[in-house]
């Protein structure tokens, strides 16, 4: 494995860690208000655990190399993945730029409020930012979606590593695509 394909990887995996904060902290209906503290929790206890460094850290050994470019994270292989995340994060970004940039709807999405019926749901509010919004929360969803198949070929190869984050990664795009 290349020093840059090292370092590829290293920065996809990084670059999530900093996808994962700005989510759960950003004061927008991405998260919904209730769940954000559990989601901050999780993140803090991934770094206390320092799961995004052992990920990099599980990349340095050169025996790995074998088991790395069986499971597809070498070569054009891994070339092919890393522009698939970064195609899909470039379009989930331009998303929650356009999102940001109309503000948050007044008012929390229906289907958040403890009170929803789903027999008998309001009427939408502010259908144009709440759209953007959706957009912008499908997209990112999407984006966590994808990195999976880098997380799932970097757990058959190195078994363990990364699974803490696989599962805080999964929660938040459960929250993100509904």
């Amino acid at each position: 494995m290349s020093v840059e394909e090292r370092q590829a990887i290293a920065g996809r995996v990084m670059a999530l860690r900093e996808l994962m904060y700005e989510v759960v902290d950003s004061r927008s209906p991405l998260v919904p208000e209730p769940l954000r503290p559990g989601f901050q929790a999780a993140l803090r206890d991934l770094d206390d655990r320092r799961a995004f460094e052992e990920v990099v850290a599980a990349l340095q050994p050169p025996d790995i190399e074998e088991a790395l470019d069986r499971v597809g994270l070498l070569g054009q292989q891994l070339a092919l993945k890393l522009t698939v995340i970064d195609w899909a994060w470039d379009r989930a970004d331009g998303a929650w730029r356009l999102a940001q940039q109309a503000g948050s709807p007044e008012e929390p999405e229906a289907e958040d409020a403890a009170a929803f019926d789903a027999a008998d749901p309001p009427g939408e509010s502010d259908p144009g930012r709440r759209a953007r919004w959706r957009r912008a929360r499908k997209l990112l969803a999407k984006v966590l979606k994808i990195i999976d198949d880098l997380f799932a070929s970097l757990i058959k190869a190195i078994p363990g590593v990364g699974e803490p984050i696989v599962e805080a990664k999964q929660a938040l795009e459960s929250v993100l695509d509904r």
